[in-house]
């Protein structure tokens, strides 16, 4: 009978471990959500005010056209929206494809894209979720499909 109940309370206790795990694990996600819609927020902004745009926009875009700069951060909001939706589960693989696609089917969309993926990857760092998101871009470009979807 004491065997069946120490067994009894180590399963409670394993399942309670487990349930902090998983909202932590929770609690984390929603805080990177939220992290990521700030900057969303941000880049509308700034795409409103020439002056805040080019300096969102970093050096890479010095002496561009206000057009060209406008259209970066439009893009990165973008992008920025695809991966808080890919982190939170929302985004499958293919429709992550999809969108990829769509955008870099353009001049100006890989454009973005050769800009953008470095300073993506290493904001990645050793996240292998945010790595495999940019990972579904990177194999868009080198294999574009030729069909819209």
């Amino acid at each position: 009978m004491l065997i069946l109940f120490a067994l009894l309370l180590a399963a409670v206790v394993a399942v309670l471990l487990m349930l902090v795990v998983q909202r932590r694990e929770q609690h984390r996600e929603t805080l990177r959500a939220a992290v990521l819609q700030t900057q969303v927020d941000l880049l509308k902004t700034t795409a409103a005010d020439p002056g805040l745009a080019r300096a969102a926009a970093g050096p890479g875009l010095a002496g561009e056209e206000p057009a060209v700069v406008r259209q970066h951060l439009f893009f990165d909001a973008q992008v920025t929206a695809w991966e808080l939706h890919w982190r939170i589960g929302a985004l499958s693989q293919q429709q992550l494809r999809a969108h990829a696609e769509l955008l870099l089917a353009d001049e100006a969309g890989r454009r973005y894209w050769e800009r953008a993926r470095s300073a993506r990857l290493g904001l990645a760092g050793d996240d292998s979720k945010l790595r495999s998101f940019a990972a579904v871009f990177d194999a868009a470009r080198q294999e574009p499909k030729t069909a819209a979807r």
